[in-house]
């Protein structure tokens, strides 16, 4: 759409003679060709000027020296959309370090494929819209917001990455203060020959006892058929619940195994199991040597190989324990901040099917890809 400037002073005219226009206020002053062409702000209009959104006002008004166009021009776009302070926080946020950031209503014209939900697309400070491809599409949400990782997250960083793009999520709390996380398709594999059918058989003829929390010891450990399954113990071998039914479920039990006091959800009648041995004959089968992960508040930790070559690179949460679930940013900023200090990595299992699960990774991005506030508030 090509603007031009409006005609009516019912669209208001302000103090620098800024008049409002969809999409934002046509700025023309003497800043304005620096603005572009330096440093991406805005849209260019045909006949001269900048149209920048509300939130671009407010970078310019603390950074690039642009009033408001009036004294209760803050107070009126705030009554209009209660966002714009935290947008103006998040366009602080971004390009202080020098990125240039463009608003998804900017993009028209510009030839530039991008998802619908994305807010915007960003640059590197050395890079400018004009000569170069975006590096990254940028969405924002406040700390509170809930998300549904399988359905909005996980389409979305596909969709960005198959332009060969960053999914970056800025959060942004009631202090206005914000951190950025990188999305990406997680591809956890590991180099463990997975359980065969024949092990779960043999497993399933042995002798056991029922652990207090519905799992299953077996004192007989001698040609252990998979160093997945089960912890070594006491010259044994014990298996908690989820363990107990992918052997009850794959293998040929003696003993009845009633799974309902024990589970973090229902067997699915298409499954033959619940979702969540589902998602752990899913990990066994990509090769990963997996154990609880309860001291870093997750449900398991994963191994490439056997225990004691190497630490365990991913994190994993069972997505039908309420208890772990992570479905709201704040929950999952601590999460992801956590695995990093403990340099692992946290992943999200994301069930597409009947047994079919893919996975999405929130991370920290490089320190000098960390975009947050420059100043203390």
């Amino acid at each position: 759409m090509i603007l031009t400037r409006p005609t009516e002073s019912s669209l208001g005219c302000h103090r620098n003679s800024m008049e409002r226009v969809e999409g934002g206020w046509i700025y023309d002053g003497s800043a304005t060709d620096r603005l572009w062409h330096k440093s991406a702000i805005g849209r260019p209009i045909p006949d001269g000027g900048l149209v920048l959104a509300a939130c671009e006002l407010i970078f310019c008004r603390d950074h690039r020296h642009v009033e408001f166009p009036s004294d209760t021009w803050l107070m009126g776009i705030m009554m209009e959309d209660g966002r714009t302070i935290l947008e103006g926080a998040i366009m602080e946020a971004l390009r202080v370090p020098g990125n240039k950031i463009v608003l998804k209503g900017n993009l028209e014209g510009m030839g530039l494929e991008h998802s619908e939900d994305s807010w915007g697309l960003r640059w590197s400070s050395d890079m400018h819209p004009r000569n170069d491809s975006p590096v990254a599409e940028v969405r924002w949400f406040t700390d509170t917001a809930s998300f549904d990782a399988k359905r909005d997250l996980y389409q979305w960083t596909k969709e960005v990455e198959e332009r060969g793009r960053i999914a970056e999520a800025v959060v942004i709390d009631e202090e206005l203060s914000v951190v950025t996380y990188h999305l990406s398709i997680a591809n956890p594999a590991g180099i463990l020959e997975p359980p065969s059918e024949d092990g779960f058989m043999k497993i399933s003829c042995r002798d056991y006892v029922e652990t207090h929390t519905g799992g299953a010891f077996f004192t007989d450990s001698d040609g252990w058929p998979s160093e997945a399954i089960g912890v070594p113990i006491h010259g044994g071998r014990q298996l908690d619940w989820v363990e107990r039914e992918l052997v009850h479920v794959l293998g040929q039990p003696s003993i009845d195994f009633h799974i309902d006091s024990f589970s973090t959800g229902l067997t699915d009648p298409e499954l033959g199991m619940t979702r969540t041995a589902s998602l752990l004959k899913e990990l066994w089968y990509r090769g990963l040597n997996t154990r609880p992960g309860f001291k870093f508040g997750t449900t398991w930790r994963c191994y490439t190989g056997p225990i004691g070559e190497d630490h365990a690179p991913w994190l994993i949460n069972d997505p039908d324990d309420r208890e772990k679930v992570v479905n709201d940013w704040g929950r999952a900023c601590l999460t992801s901040r956590l695995a990093s200090g403990v340099n692992k990595h946290w992943i999200c299992p994301i069930d597409v099917g009947t047994g079919d699960w893919r996975f999405l990774e929130i991370s920290r991005p490089p320190a000098d890809s960390r975009w947050s506030n420059p100043s203390k508030r």
